[in-house]
């Protein structure tokens, strides 16, 4: 912007003398014709013209930038203003469902945004969420495989434990907003409630692997004799539901 402003005004200079100058000499009398000679005249008059010129290139020039900074200026302030309320509208979407996963997760990537310190932190927490995305899927991937309807059950358990996890994420994120537009890193949160539940989401994660591989185990039985017993299974369902405290506990 400011190198805009000072080309223009540069230019503005120039072409006042320029052209002022070739009219000036456009208008010479007789007098001064003779006293400088036609040749030096010519030469003063093509001078003055092509200062002139010059100084009109460089108001051109001047007000192009000037006119295109402008532009940039606007439109780096309607960036930052779309941002901000991308910002403010996935914030309010996870306040309104803080133990939804997605919304959970573009929480975390909005912290790491807001406060690059938390990244080590926000990467553990990912890890957590992909870990049990994946025994999600290949649980999923099993029973749609062998048509394991009988086992839909367990389906329920593995998504309140992911529910589970997203409520110890909610506590780790409830410390980040103390430093979430600060240049603090994790050495300045409640260490004792991240710990916990980081250790606790570990703990689900053995668990729903443990409800994995019961899954597998029954459904090979199954495929082999058309019947299974189920007993080694429910056990370890009921283990699992015991753990969250019941329905009203992960809600």
């Amino acid at each position: 912007m400011k190198k805009g402003k000072g080309l223009l005004i540069l230019g503005i200079i120039l072409a006042a003398i320029g052209l002022g100058g070739a009219a000036v000499l456009s208008a010479a009398s007789s007098a001064m014709i003779v006293a400088l000679g036609i040749h030096t005249l010519s030469t003063l008059t093509t001078a003055a013209f092509i200062t002139g010129g010059v100084g009109v290139l460089a108001m051109g020039a001047g007000a192009f930038r000037g006119i295109r900074a402008s532009a940039e200026e606007k439109s780096t302030v309607k960036r930052l203003e779309d941002f901000r309320k991308q910002d403010r509208q996935q914030f309010d979407e996870y306040a309104k469902d803080s133990l939804n996963p997605e919304k959970t997760r573009m929480r975390f990537e909005q912290l790491r945004r807001n406060n690059p310190s938390l990244s080590d932190l926000i990467d553990r927490c990912i890890t957590q969420m992909d870990a049990i995305d994946g025994y999600q899927a290949r649980h999923k991937s099993l029973l749609d495989a062998n048509e394991a309807i009988y086992l839909e059950d367990t389906i329920e358990v593995i998504d309140n434990s992911e529910r589970r996890m997203c409520r110890n994420f909610r506590n780790i994120i409830n410390c980040c907003i103390l430093v979430e537009n600060t240049d603090k890193g994790e050495e300045a949160l409640d260490q004792g409630i991240i710990n916990a539940s980081l250790a606790d989401n570990e703990d689900e994660l053995r668990s729903v692997e443990t409800l994995l591989k019961y899954s597998v185990a029954y459904i090979n039985n199954y495929n082999r004799n058309g019947v299974s017993d189920r007993r080694e299974l429910d056990a370890w369902l009921k283990v699992m539901k015991d753990s969250m405290g019941g329905k009203h506990e992960i809600e």
